[in-house]
């Protein structure tokens, strides 16, 4: 999902307006994204006063420079939530963004960038660095819900703003000599308020926020009106989730299920959860690889060592030798599971290994092309190498701790006076303890 969205990101930035300038976006839209299944959708209108910069400098007799501030703005933004974090995509007039955060009931945190500066940075110019056509910010905001359908926010934020510059002609003989606006950026500190009110199909809200140009020691003034209401997204991570969920609850049937903390005993008649004291335990030993014969009869993941070859693993066993059961800690939580004894072997210990070699490689392989791209300088290329190394070792560290090259990891078949004997060791439930 994630290269989908990286995807969608850059074709939105070359198909949309070509404008790198942006101002800080409305901040109730984001913060009503918190923990919802669909996507928000979200447009606005801000209007502008202050000390706005708009005037003609003098070349020469004829040509001029012209700064266009714009006095209002247009706001179109979708956003994707999954939890405390958003994602969102969007149009400040003509200018191409993207927006992410933290996001609660109470606080929130968002940053955001124009994409030229990401993904088309104009190379012609002298200075072609990403930070020569980037604008963007962050934002704090501190929301109070008064009721189910009012809350108010607080906002405080710090921005690179921008404005557009023209080279003109006052002769209306050569008519326009136009060439490519040119951003020109100033850096802003401000803060705001806004009220926001939720109806059954929209919301509402109008937000205030005063900025201060440090540039320039101009003041500036803005008033968001937002409307925004909510729809199934193109692609979500509850839909994942969801259908995972389904898959699971499906392949569940028919499988002993249990739960456990560490300290759970089967009661050999009964097979319910009995809490004890800790000496009696579902056994803890290191990550070991079980080869498995039929991979509906367990609800671990399966991984495919050779074609011929299934296997899961797990750190947590027990055996019933009245049932003939094996029951296993899942390996991504502590769910525990039954499977017939003739459907297992067990095989080597699991060893975990952080793959620093392929994180490293694999994250200077990615920041130097995105040096390149960006034709960035030196600084920013070794910030780059750093986030994206970080990048890779957080969306890798799923992968971890499961080998995926082993091979002959379970070579040795053991039969099944072996196998038992093994498992012996391993009991559900203390004789001494339990009366039958």
């Amino acid at each position: 999902m994630m290269y989908r969205l990286l995807t969608l990101l850059a074709v939105v930035s070359l198909l949309s307006g070509c404008s790198s300038i942006m101002r800080p976006p409305p901040a109730a839209a984001f913060m009503d994204t918190y923990k919802s299944e669909k996507s928000l959708n979200m447009i606005g209108v801000s209007g502008y006063a202050g000390n706005l910069q708009n005037w003609k400098e003098d070349l020469n007799e004829n040509a001029h420079l012209s700064e266009e501030e714009w006095w209002v703005d247009g706001h179109f933004a979708q956003f994707l939530n999954g939890g405390y974090f958003t994602l969102g995509l969007g149009m400040q007039s003509l200018t191409a963004f993207m927006q992410g955060g933290f996001v609660s009931p109470y606080f929130g945190f968002n940053a955001w960038s124009n994409m030229n500066a990401l993904f088309i940075p104009m190379i012609k110019d002298e200075d072609r660095g990403f930070w020569s056509h980037y604008s963007g910010g962050a934002m704090t905001i501190e929301q109070i819900p008064v009721t189910q359908k009012w809350a108010f926010g607080l906002t405080q934020h710090v921005s690179r703003n921008g404005r557009e510059v023209y080279r003109v002609s006052d002769d209306e003989g050569e008519g326009f000599l136009f060439d490519k606006p040119r951003p020109k950026f100033y850096k802003e500190m401000g803060a705001g308020l806004y009220g926001r009110y939720k109806g059954e199909k929209a919301a509402f809200s109008l937000e205030f926020r005063y900025g201060r140009d440090i540039d320039n020691d101009n003041n500036r003034f803005a008033l968001t009106l937002s409307v925004w209401g909510f729809s199934k997204p193109f692609f979500s991570p509850h839909d994942y989730m969801r259908t995972q969920a389904e898959a699971y609850n499906e392949k569940r049937e028919g499988i002993k299920i249990g739960s456990v903390s560490d300290t759970v005993v089967y009661n050999v008649k009964t097979m319910d959860s009995v809490y004890k004291s800790p000496s009696r335990l579902m056994h803890k030993i290191p990550n070991r690889w079980f080869s498995v014969l039929d991979t509906s009869k367990v609800i671990s993941k399966v991984y495919p060592l050779s074609p011929i070859e299934l296997s899961i693993y797990s750190n947590g066993i027990c055996y019933d030798e009245y049932e003939r059961e094996v029951w296993l800690r899942k390996d991504t939580d502590n769910t525990i599971f039954a499977t017939p004894i003739d459907n297992i072997d067990y095989c080597e210990e699991a060893v975990l290994k952080f793959p620093w070699s392929t994180v490293i490689f694999e994250g200077l392989l990615f920041g130097g092309a995105s040096g390149l791209l960006l034709h960035s300088f030196d600084a920013f290329l070794i910030g780059d190498l750093v986030g994206s190394t970080a990048f890779w070792a957080i969306f890798k560290a799923a992968d971890v701790k499961v080998p995926k090259n082993l091979k002959g990891i379970c070579k040795l078949q053991h039969s099944p006076e072996e196998l038992e004997e093994w498992l012996k060791q391993y009991p559900c439930y203390d004789s001494n303890d339990n009366e039958f």
